[in-house]
């Protein structure tokens, strides 16, 4: 399943470079944001990031993700917000 944390780490991983600094932007361990993303690749049967030493860069299933949630996050905040108000 693809839900709003899982494109929010994709997203954030790509501006960090990394997972380590992914991770700290979001409060949350190295190894559990390589555990979660690594998670959705077993069920969702892709690779989502190929590993060039410390840097990433998404494969072609990653790159789709991405661009799903630069269209859907800012969908959901405009979302909580009308509701909000």
């Amino acid at each position: 399943m693809i839900d709003r944390h899982l494109l929010s780490l994709m997203r954030e991983t790509e501006r960090a470079g990394s997972l380590r600094a992914a991770g700290e932007r979001m409060n949350l361990t190295q190894s559990a944001l390589s555990h979660t993303l690594r998670k959705f690749e077993e069920r969702a049967g892709v690779t989502l990031w190929i590993r060039e030493g410390r840097k990433l860069r998404p494969t072609q299933a990653g790159a789709y993700l991405l661009e799903l949630a630069g269209r859907v996050l800012p969908q959901i905040r405009q979302a909580v917000t009308e509701l909000a108000d």
